[in-house]
């Protein structure tokens, strides 16, 4: 007979459900983690149980997403301001030159995409990895930053002009973000 007491285990999602759906990888800590195992694989999930620690999974989570959002932030910065001044293709090259196995133009489509679509709620999140650096005793000045950017994408996305290029490459939507965010009467540091 099973016991039937609660137990808690501490999930974290670690990629975008679409189009992985059911198979999105997972992180699981705590005590009764190892315990689900068997049923998550029956299910064909994929997880990787990584502590016996509740906390750890989220503090995976938590942790990663300085480096996630923060360079979706940054691409942000970068693209925008050099097709603002008119360098774009000559900018995307010069990065070869210190992540020659990374191709920029997928990188940036992805990212631009992403904030457009999700940066309000990827804002909230960043929100919760400065509370969670504060509590390691770090102080989040990039995170502060990435969350209004984010944040602002958030809000630039929901526009329509912006959400047609979304599909449509960096240019285009590099285009639509740089009138979108001219055109707003409060004139965001977009």
């Amino acid at each position: 007979m099973l016991d039937e007491r609660a137990r808690y285990v501490d999930v974290a999602v670690i990629a975008a459900i679409h189009p992985a759906r059911h198979r999105t990888p997972l992180l699981l800590s705590g005590p009764h983690a190892e315990e689900i195992s068997p049923l998550l694989r029956e299910l064909d999930m994929q997880f990787s149980v990584v502590s016996p620690e509740t906390g750890s999974a989220a503090a995976i989570k938590m942790i990663r997403s300085v480096m996630i959002k923060g360079i979706e932030a940054l691409t942000l910065e970068c693209f925008l301001a050099a097709a603002r001044a008119g360098v774009l293709e000559e900018v995307t090259a010069s990065l070869k030159n210190n992540y020659p196995t990374l191709d920029w133009t997928k990188i940036a489509d992805y990212n631009l995409e992403r904030m457009a679509s999700h940066g309000e709620r990827r804002a909230a999140e960043m929100e919760e990895s400065a509370a969670t650096l504060r509590e390691l005793g770090l102080d989040p000045l990039m995170i502060d930053s990435t969350v209004r950017r984010q944040r602002e994408m958030g809000t630039l996305g929901k526009q329509e002009a912006v959400r047609r290029t979304l599909k449509s490459g960096r240019t285009a939507m590099l285009n639509a973000i740089s009138i979108a965010s001219r055109d707003r009467p409060d004139r965001p540091a977009t």
